[in-house]
């Protein structure tokens, strides 16, 4: 089985998550003040809350998920690709094996 066909199989077992990086939080504040918005008035917009908007405009949240990226770039009016980028991660399961507990030793 190639590398595609791999990740092909595990979105579809174990699902995708798929969020955004914030390139830079400065540019966030910039368009929403020049479009006379309030963080308030935004996270009304978009449908979080004002302290998400004031944590991604300092930088102290860099990641948000594709669905709030995306509503942010349209009420900002500009595409999200200007203001985000696109990260996609895999999630696997944990397993739960006697062999691979922690401090658990395994005899030959």
């Amino acid at each position: 089985m190639g590398t595609t066909a791999k990740r092909a199989q595990a979105r579809r077992l174990y699902g995708k998550g798929i969020w955004m990086r914030v390139k830079n939080p400065e540019t966030l504040k910039t368009l929403r003040v020049m479009k006379g918005l309030t963080q308030g008035d935004l996270a009304l917009m978009v449908r979080c809350t004002q302290q998400t908007i004031s944590l991604l405009e300092t930088g102290k949240m860099t990641t948000l998920s594709a669905a709030l990226a995306g509503a942010l770039a349209k009420k900002l009016g500009t595409p999200w690709e200007s203001l985000f980028t696109l990260h996609e991660s895999i999630a696997m399961p944990v397993v739960e094996s006697g062999a691979y507990k922690t401090n658990q030793k395994v005899s030959a």
